[in-house]
Parts: C-alpha cells; structure tokens; sequence
C-alpha cells in the first residue's frame, strides 16, 4: 500500500517550501486560484467525496447494527446472522472503496487507508486481540491497528465464523463499532472541507489541488501496482504455484474492490478534462478520455481468478498514470510528490 499519509505530508511540505520562495525571502502568496481549479476542487468534494463519506458512514453503521444481531442473537440464528452479517459488510467495503480510491483529505489526515483498511491480515494478531477481549473505545484504541478495520472484520466474519455470545463475536462488535466511529468522524471532515470558500482561500485550494491531483495518481497507481500486479508477478514467481495474494479474496470481493476504486478513479476524468479544455488543452482532454475508455474497457474485463485478463487492465492504468504525471499535472501547475511506493 502507499505510504500515503507520510506521502501527502512530504507533498504539502514541498509546496509549502515553493510558497516560501527564497531563504530570507518574504513569504510568497499562492496564486490566485484559477476559476478552473475552484470548479475542479467544488465538483470532487461537493459531488464526490461529501456523498461517498456520508454513504460509508451509513453503510459502517448498519455495519455495526448487522454484526449486533448477530451477536446478541440465539444461537439457533447464527447462520442467518452471520449471512446478514456478511452481505452488509460487503456493502460497506462497496462504499470505503469508492470513497478511498481517491484519498485526500480526512483519509490523509487520519490515515484511513492503513487504520481502516490495513493489509496484509494478520490472523494471529486478531486472535490476541479477541484473547484480551477489549470493550468500549479506549480499550478499543490500544490494540494494534491489524486487528481492525475493514480487513479484519472480513477474516473475523468469513474465516472466523463467529457464534453468537461467543468471545470472538464480542471482538467483532468492537471492531464493527469502532469502524462505524470512525466513518462519521471521516464524513464529518469531508462536510467541513466541502464547505471551503476555494475561490478566496488561496493556500488551501493550492494545496487541495496539489492534494487531489497527486492522490488520484497515487490511487490509479495503487490500483494498478498494490492491488494487481504486485500479487501476480508474486504468485507468477513462486515456487509454489499458489493463487495471487488479491486483498478481498476471503469473501471473493476482490473484483468488486477493484471497479469500486476504478469508479472513484474514473470519476474524476470529466471534472479534469473540463479544466484541460478551460486551459486551452482541448487535444489532451481529449486523449485522457480515451486513455480512461481504454481503462474502463480492461478493468470491465478483468476477473481475479483469470490471470490472462489482468495484463490489459494493468497496461492500460499505467498509460493512465504516465498521462496524468506526465502531460496533466504540469498543465494544471500541480508538482508531483515522489512515493518509495510506486511500485517500480
């Protein structure tokens, strides 16, 4: 996964450092936000990320109510909790995909990426966890951050199986909980930060913009990288001849993980392209159009377990990527931060 917290925290420092100018220098104002830069930062957060938080924090709660029945229910229902349990954590995992496909804002600021979605799974860390039997948030918030979140509850809920009243239920409810917690507190900052008066801050829609640009790389890249190819080219390499290491594989979301990211992604194409043609780079809006096409047609077709189908998904979002780093981001004055996890 991409360092992204640690990445997003270099980036705002480099561009602090441009505004800065020279040492001794005065201070240097940032540019005066262009009105296609204002539009681009009100369609994301005010169309895209406000929405997407709000439905992750709803899906997280009902989350939290599904993992409740389940485990406060007789035994004699824990089969159909368990299934309810189950399809509403797809459900959620649905709607954090779509929204951390592109992570800026509240995602960086409390680390979402790793707190809620940390991978690879540790088993033996939540089965510690599940030992010391935590209650309520302060418990809650000492243990380990691979015993939370949105890939230990898919291993507690798939490979776990737990039975109603039984310890690792209980440990499941905190987990549930604490993730719907966590959701409302996101959607709470994604609602302040929408609320942003782009056209008159100067600083923070410089750095929104030098933000929003470099994490829909880093996403496309990780994606790409992390999701795809990383485990392809390391189950192609092995010995052992054993299936790729995809995240989701327990509860066979792994494809839906990937469309939900490529939505995210995807989404911001026209909201760019718009600003390409406001800036006079209606040749460049163009060919980003069709190097998306080229990607929505590969991601369409790719399947988790068809490794054949992986390679025109993975070519086709690093022509995406080298697009965006190379010609895009300059002609929307963003600089772009360099990451040990490209991939590369």
């Amino acid at each position: 996964m991409l360092p992204t917290s640690d990445f997003v925290r270099g980036l705002v420092l480099s561009a602090a450092v441009l505004l800065a100018g020279p040492a001794g220098a005065q201070p240097s104002e940032p540019p005066v936000p262009q009105p296609d830069t204002v539009a681009l930062l009100q369609q994301a957060y005010g169309q895209q990320f406000v929405p997407r938080s709000a439905a992750f924090a709803q899906q997280a709660t009902r989350l939290a109510s599904a993992v409740d029945a389940l485990c406060d229910g007789p035994a004699a229902q824990g089969a159909t909790g368990l299934a309810a349990a189950q399809a509403q954590w797809r459900s959620t995992t649905a709607a954090w995909d779509r929204l951390a496909g592109v992570a800026v804002g509240p995602l960086v600021k409390r680390r979402a990426l790793t707190a809620l979605d940390f991978n690879p799974t540790r088993p033996a860390t939540i089965e510690r966890a599940i030992q010391s039997a935590p209650s309520g948030p302060e418990a809650m918030e000492r243990i380990g951050t691979p015993a939370k979140g949105i890939p230990a509850l898919e291993w507690l809920l798939w490979s776990g199986k737990p039975a109603p009243q039984s310890p690792a239920c209980r440990y499941t409810q905190q987990v549930a909980r604490e993730l719907a917690r966590e959701a409302g507190v996101i959607a709470e900052g994604f609602a302040t930060q929408a609320r942003t008066d782009w056209a008159q801050e100067k600083r923070a829609t410089f750095l929104g913009m030098q933000e929003l640009v470099n994490q829909w790389l880093g996403g496309v890249e990780r994606l790409r990288w992390t999701q795809i190819d990383k485990p392809l080219k390391a189950a192609e390499s092995s010995s052992q001849k054993k299936a790729p290491a995809f995240t989701r594989a327990a509860s066979g979301h792994t494809g839906a993980t990937w469309a939900a990211n490529w939505e995210a992604q995807r989404s911001l194409g026209d909201p760019v392209a718009a600003a390409l043609q406001a800036r006079g780079k209606g040749e460049l809006a163009t060919r980003l159009q069709g190097a998306l096409a080229q990607a929505d047609k590969a991601m369409g077709a790719a399947r988790p377990d068809q490794p054949a189908t992986l390679a025109p998904a993975v070519e086709a979002l690093g022509a995406v990527k080298k697009l965006i780093e190379a010609e895009i981001a300059p002609v929307l004055d963003v600089t772009i931060g360099f990451s040990d996890g490209d991939g590369d």
